[in-house]
């Protein structure tokens, strides 16, 4: 079974590596601070007489660098006390001119450590108010973008979420799950047009119309239609269109149909044969237009019916994957990417001590960043869904698209 989606969270690996980088960094500098405080006074304290203490000035260094990334406002001051008390050693040590220099060096430091303590304080009470903030986010990220249950009806699901907005935890890109009595599970994958908190409000909207429509109709075009009407009640509040992928599963016999108002085709990632892992996109015939201008464009061939046979993936996502571009501007290879690490996923999952297969999502999420190398420009979402190993009406194989041929291998 696929492991629990996670939506902008570290992993454990990550954490530790953070946290020993944050304490190495501290380390690093009392380090570098002992260092230099000896250096200046084994050199002031061992001149001649009629030497000037030079490096004298230098014991205002430490104190304005522990005020950078400090978390609490001892550090700067406890780096400008020993400064400070090394300034009062060196002018102890009489020299015969330049005696100006040891009271500079000494109101310098407290100068210094004065502003890098303020400086910090003001940061402490930023990074609260910050900290404030992204729980009040992660509240409005659960009730927005619950993640989906590891199982429902046989079928597993992962999910990865990665918001484009700094400090952010939920975007444009929206998705849900949910499973009906009559239409077995369906599910949305969407795309709202603009970023920012108009943006997630429309997603607010979409995902809330979708959790009561998704029970009451019997298509998934009558399903896309109602989606459309609701969200043109709203006209007067928002300018932008949605794009969205509507799915629906049969879990007793593994029957699957897609609706698409110009959203990404999702991918068909088909169970291993052989030593390679066959990835296919599920293009409808003819898109229909996003929701909010679906009244403008024909919607009669927007949808596609097909078979998931036992252990088959399907991967949905949005724009922000695809578009995602690295150092050179080339777009990320989806298709090709998925089918090599779902092989290598395979691999792991067969491996002794492997488990059940797992780990996808989180391969193609880390290899997108590191495709990207930065912050992402855009809100990307992706959810992988897992048929189970058999399902309860066993099936003969798979069987054709509605009356076309099977979709062409991509990768």
């Amino acid at each position: 079974m696929l492991a629990r989606g996670t939506v902008l969270a570290r992993g454990p690996v990550a954490a530790r590596l953070a946290l020993w980088r944050a304490a190495w960094r501290s380390r690093w500098l009392e380090l570098s601070a002992l260092v230099l405080i000896t250096i200046v006074l084994v050199s002031c304290l061992h001149r001649r007489w009629d030497e000037p203490p030079m490096l004298a000035p230098l014991l205002a260094v430490p104190p304005a660098l522990a005020g950078i990334g400090a978390v609490t406002v001892r550090r700067p001051l406890a780096y400008g006390g020993v400064s400070l008390l090394a300034a009062v050693f060196v002018a102890i040590r009489p020299t015969q001119f330049a005696t100006w220099l040891p009271a500079v060096t000494m109101v310098t430091t407290v100068v210094i450590t004065a502003v890098a303590t303020l400086g910090t304080a003001v940061s402490v009470r930023q990074e609260r108010r910050i900290a404030t903030v992204r729980s009040v986010a992660e509240v409005a990220q659960h009730a927005l973008l619950r993640p989906p249950p590891q199982c429902l009806g046989g079928v597993g699901f992962d999910v990865a979420y990665l918001a484009a907005a700094a400090e952010a935890t939920v975007g444009g890109d929206l998705y849900e799950v949910t499973r009906t009595a009559e239409h077995g599970i369906r599910v949305i994958m969407g795309d709202v047009r603009g970023k920012g908190l108009d943006a997630v409000e429309l997603a607010a909207d979409i995902l809330g119309m979708f959790r009561e429509l998704a029970h009451d109709t019997s298509t998934l075009g009558e399903l896309a239609a109602r989606l459309d009407t609701g969200l043109g009640r709203s006209l007067g509040r928002y300018e932008e269109f949605v794009t969205a992928l509507l799915l629906e599963i049969d879990q007793e016999s593994g029957r699957a149909s897609i609706f698409n108002c110009g959203h990404p085709p999702p991918l068909l990632i088909s169970a291993p044969a052989g030593d390679a892992e066959r990835v296919s996109a599920l293009e409808v015939p003819v898109p229909a237009p996003p929701l909010g201008l679906l009244a403008l464009g024909d919607c009669s061939a927007a949808q596609l019916s097909f078979h998931l046979r036992p252990d088959d993936q399907l991967l949905l996502y949005t724009d922000g994957v695809t578009e995602a571009r690295d150092a050179r501007r080339r777009f990320y290879p989806l298709p090709h990417r998925a089918a090599a690490l779902a092989a290598k996923a395979a691999a792991r999952a067969q491996a002794p001590g492997g488990g059940a297969r797992q780990g996808l999502l989180g391969l193609l999420r880390a290899d997108l960043m590191k495709h990207v190398g930065a912050p992402l420009n855009d809100d990307a979402a992706l959810l992988l869904i897992q048929a189970p190993a058999t399902w309860p009406a066993s099936l003969a194989g798979r069987a054709s698209v509605d009356g076309e041929s099977q979709p062409a291998r991509t990768a």
